[in-house]
């Protein structure tokens, strides 16, 4: 084989670092390509750009507080990150920590119901067919069932369940993902929905079913995982009526009954079982904590509240010695609202010490402020 020449030597030395170079040049495409698909993969996914225009809208500046809302008839507060949400009878009108507005919620709706998670707004007419979904920016999607709704709700990634009547069952429940794009489809047969609740990460739910058998009212608690067919779980609670279900960051399911206190794994087994006591006043339902209050504040004892962990096994007690308005909890604070004063306590309700607000009607926990309604309007403090 002869001898290459010291220039054919050169020019294919040349020509192997062209290709290295040009070989290396195309893996760097591909690799910045595909980081380039997946961020947008995960931006669609996990939505993203909702939580951009969220961060953009809490920045605006406003006026301070309180707030005017003369012109309203709120109804309640809803948490929205360290934002609020003002219910009212036409819509939900939205609010920073500086009091400016930054969305204002419009609709028309008979009965409206408000849901607020991972940033967004639920409203839905309840006995009607409108539904809508906002972020504290804009509008992101609104909707006229043709059924009739009789439940929904939506969960911190995005993700919506909504119940309607349909014809020839008892109901129809779908699930949509955070673009809102139909995931599941279940057509009921054989009880009336009154409830649904989407798991954190909304990839389950729980229905609560309604029944009568004989002459006993039967609740069901149904269970769905959205990678499977068929129903995972139908647990039948006699003579009960299932009031709140909530699921954990473990994927159990916390369900409040007028008789007792549930907690049930994602499979309908039942882990846990609390009976309610007599006299029960109100309580709060939030992810791996449990609040109930019984008891009348006109007797020595006055009202008792008492904690439960994620596993309903109690944790703390503490009383008031005056009315009771309601209760509010966000795994890191309990609010108990009275005729005349507000108590802020820990979760294991190792103290309850009064903040020195004696006009209060409605209250909110949101981050580390606590919102709230007075006859002058909003107000807002820190923890």
């Amino acid at each position: 084989m002869p001898k290459m020449t010291p220039f054919e030597k050169l020019r294919k030395s040349r020509r192997r670092k062209r290709f290295f170079r040009r070989a290396l040049g195309l893996l760097v495409l591909l690799t910045l390509s595909a980081a380039a698909t997946i961020t947008v993969a995960i931006i669609y996914q996990l939505d993203l750009r909702s939580g951009l225009e969220n961060t953009i809208a809490s920045m605006k500046s406003g006026p301070g507080f309180p707030v005017s809302l003369s012109e309203m008839s709120p109804q309640a507060l809803l948490p929205m990150g360290g934002d609020v949400a003002v219910a009212t009878s036409s819509g939900a009108y939205l609010y920073n920590s500086s009091g400016a507005r930054l969305n204002s919620c419009l609709n028309n709706y008979r009965t409206p119901q408000f849901k607020a998670a991972g940033g967004k707004l639920l409203s839905y007419d309840l006995g009607g067919n409108g539904l809508r979904v906002d972020n504290k920016a804009k509008n992101l999607y609104s909707e006229t069932f043709s059924g009739t709704l009789l439940a929904a709700d939506l969960a911190g990634t995005g993700a919506l369940a909504v119940v309607q009547t349909t014809p020839g069952a008892s109901a129809l429940v779908s699930a949509y993902n955070p673009r809102f794009e139909l995931m599941y489809s279940w057509t009921v047969q054989d009880s009336y929905i009154t409830g649904v609740s989407l798991s954190l990460r909304g990839e389950m739910m729980s229905c609560a079913g309604l029944t009568m058998e004989g002459q006993h009212i039967v609740s069901y608690l149904r269970l769905h995982h959205f990678d499977q067919d068929t129903e995972a779980a139908k647990v039948p609670l006699s003579d009960e009526v299932i009031a709140s279900m909530v699921w954990t960051d473990a994927e159990e399911i916390q369900v409040v009954t007028d008789k007792n206190l549930y907690l049930f794994d994602s499979w309908g087994e039942q882990l846990a079982k609390v009976s309610l006591p007599n006299q029960l006043l109100t309580f709060e339902n939030c992810p791996g904590a449990l609040y109930i209050a019984f008891g009348d504040y006109r007797d020595p004892g006055g009202v008792t509240i008492l904690a439960y962990d994620g596993e309903l096994e109690k944790v703390g007690s503490a009383t008031v010695s005056r009315r009771l308005l309601s209760l509010s909890a966000d795994g890191d604070h309990l609010l108990a609202l009275t005729e005349g004063e507000l108590y802020l306590g820990d979760p294991l309700l190792r103290e309850l010490k009064p903040r020195g607000r004696g006009d209060l009607y409605l209250v909110a926990l949101a981050g580390n402020h606590i919102y709230g309604l007075t006859p002058d309007g909003l107000i807002w403090d820190t923890l």
